[in-house]
């Protein structure tokens, strides 16, 4: 059956009108058939040219995106857009923004409920995740935050409850996971490390000491197991060394799977291992049975002579077996289900995999997951403070070049072990990390670099750099993000004022004193006069139950000098053409200029 694909088009001056519909799936289709159509231009050689825009088959704005080299009738997903789109609901409400470079490899890309809750966040380089990406919660909090590198997990991975409360906590450098745990945490803050080994690919990234020899035989099976294969009435193991705190709790399980051979030996679990004379097991045979046994300074000791279970699923069947430590006991469960307890011994190594007791046979461990407790102390401290990506303190900061320079004052950025910048563009909140590139303690300035590869540079900065002084009694304002990380938000604060003195406090001459008002938070960020010149930097403020509306503001020839000793000559700005905008524009333009920095 051929499908007629409605299109209509007018001509005029050689650019043609064109009106494209699509299904729900944004496939091609007829019109009586369609969700949506897309209206658009394209030059004489059938190129689109201009802004396309969306709209629901009843009229309603779907999007509007700035441009586009290649638009396909049959499959939207082929269609190839250039610069910033932006979605909405039927309701009018935003539901998407997405930002894509000129040859249409998605940049940034955010995502909205319909209750205006931001729902999903991430930037890309090469069509790869790079940077953080970050889901929401209806409700606004946060359900996950991965920093990426090209695709590759690269730093900290949160899960979140959807109460705002930690889940999971993963550390990863270059896809792979830093140490052998993950932490979780449940609802009431209680926290554990976790090895979770699910065996899902061929590759033995837990070192496991396969064999292939006469007797013994192992091998991981990719999302199936560990195979281990006996030939010889002796034991064997697969070992690998979990370091285990003695001072709290933890637990030890896996699902073994008897595949064929001795029906009336031992398998299952093997922990606290230092040598063959000293170790802990739990075991099961496929006739039903279990036992618990040790071995201490070569001694061997019977903690449970082979027993008769009802919770053992016999012959072929898959078991549970579980071993639990709570305080000064121990507990051990089949399938969910106790089948012994017994006091707690220390134990004098950290060996601990899957055991084959006796008998010659074949068995499948699906899995091997051990659970710590971690002190209280510990998950106070470690995680709960540290490791939210919570921040320690913000500032202020401005481009002074296209490329990703910034200016900030030294006291925001001194100390800081890690500099994340955030600003506005293109209507979107972009985030990078940045580094000092060069510092003035004296007069408290420092210049910062975006230390990332997805940045794109500005084609310009549209304020003017000036160097010569401000006349006093001359209307400026300051543009920041005061206490950002407490009761002001991350919103930009604007505030205006007069020059009050060419000198500072106690006639220092490197600032001037002015009116406008500074808060914490603003440190670092521009001060202009009302022309749209940078004249200076905010930098601090006399207590109010000293004097009222008094602050300062490094000159911005300070600045200049520090910018003429950097390695690298930088082009300063000197776009003069917001002088004659109103003061409102001019503000809505530079705020995209000016960062919130955060630091830990």
């Amino acid at each position: 059956m051929l499908l007629f694909l409605a299109t209509y088009c007018v001509t005029v001056l050689g650019q043609t009108q064109q009106k494209f519909y699509y299904d729900s799936e944004w496939k091609g289709t007829s019109k009586s058939n369609a969700e949506f159509y897309r209206v658009f231009k394209t030059n004489e050689s059938g190129d689109p040219i201009g802004e396309v825009k969306d709209y629901f088959i009843t009229g309603e704005l779907q999007s509007t995106i700035d441009g586009a080299s290649y638009i396909d009738k049959y499959d939207d997903s082929k269609s190839v857009f250039i610069g910033f789109s932006k979605g909405f609901f039927k309701s009018g409400n935003k539901e998407f923004e997405i930002l894509h470079d000129k040859n249409g490899q998605v940049l940034t890309h955010k995502i909205w409920f319909e209750n205006g809750n931001l729902r999903y966040d991430a930037t890309f380089k090469d069509g790869k995740y790079n940077g953080l990406f970050k889901t929401y919660y209806e409700n606004g909090n946060k359900a996950r935050e991965i920093e990426y590198s090209l695709g590759i997990p690269d730093g900290n991975w949160f899960d979140y409850y959807e109460t705002g409360k930690l889940f999971r906590k993963f550390v990863f450098k270059n896809g792979e996971l830093i140490d052998k745990f993950f932490t979780e945490c449940d609802e009431f803050g209680k926290c554990q490390k976790v090895f979770y080994e699910n065996f899902t690919s061929e590759e033995n990234i837990n070192n496991w000491p396969l064999f292939s020899e006469k007797d013994y035989k192992s091998k991981i099976t990719a999302e199936k197991g560990l195979l281990m294969d006996s030939k010889t009435e002796n034991g064997f193991s697969q070992l690998i060394r979990i370091p285990l705190d003695l001072e709290n709790n933890f637990s030890i399980e896996t699902i073994v799977d008897f595949k064929s051979g001795e029906p009336n030996s031992g398998h299952g679990i093997i922990w606290g291992f230092k040598d063959w004379d000293n170790y802990y097991y739990f075991v099961l045979s496929a006739n039903g049975y279990y036992k618990v046994g040790a071995k201490t300074e070569g001694i061997n000791l019977e903690l449970v002579k082979w027993t008769e279970s009802e919770f053992i699923n016999k012959n072929y069947q898959r078991n549970l077996i579980k071993v639990l430590r709570a305080s000064d006991k121990l507990y051990f469960s089949i399938n969910g289900s106790l089948v012994h307890s017994d006091d707690f011994y220390t134990f004098r190594g950290n060996g601990v995999g899957f055991f084959i007791l006796s008998g010659k046979k074949e068995v499948l461990f699906e899995n091997l997951i051990i659970k710590q407790d971690l002190g209280a102390e510990l998950a106070a401290n470690n995680i709960t403070n540290s490791d939210y990506n919570e921040w320690k303190g913000n500032g202020t900061g401005f481009f002074i070049s296209k490329d990703g320079y910034l200016a900030t004052n030294y006291h925001v950025v001194a100390d800081a072990s890690d500099i994340e910048i955030e600003f506005i563009r293109n209507g979107q909140k972009q985030n990078f990390k940045a580094k000092v590139i060069q510092s003035d303690k004296q007069n408290d300035l420092a210049i910062l670099k975006i230390d990332d590869n997805s940045f794109n540079p500005f084609i310009n900065i549209p304020y003017n750099f000036k160097t010569s002084l401000t006349d006093v009694g001359s209307n400026v304002f300051a543009l920041g993000y005061p206490m950002a990380l407490s009761v002001m938000g991350t919103e930009i604060k604007f505030t205006d004022g007069k020059i009050s003195s060419k000198t500072g406090f106690q006639g220092d001459i490197s600032t001037y004193q002015m009116t406008t008002p500074i808060q914490p938070g603003n440190s670092g960020g521009p001060l202009f006069d009302f022309d749209g010149n940078l004249i200076g930097i905010n930098s601090a403020k006399i207590r109010a139950d000293v004097a009222d509306n008094v602050s300062y503001a490094i000159k911005s020839s300070y600045l200049k000098n520090l910018i003429d000793v950097l390695p690298t000559t930088l082009s300063l700005p000197n776009d003069k053409t917001i002088m004659n905008k109103t003061l409102t524009e001019k503000i809505k333009i530079i705020s995209d200029y000016v960062v919130l920095i955060r630091i830990k």
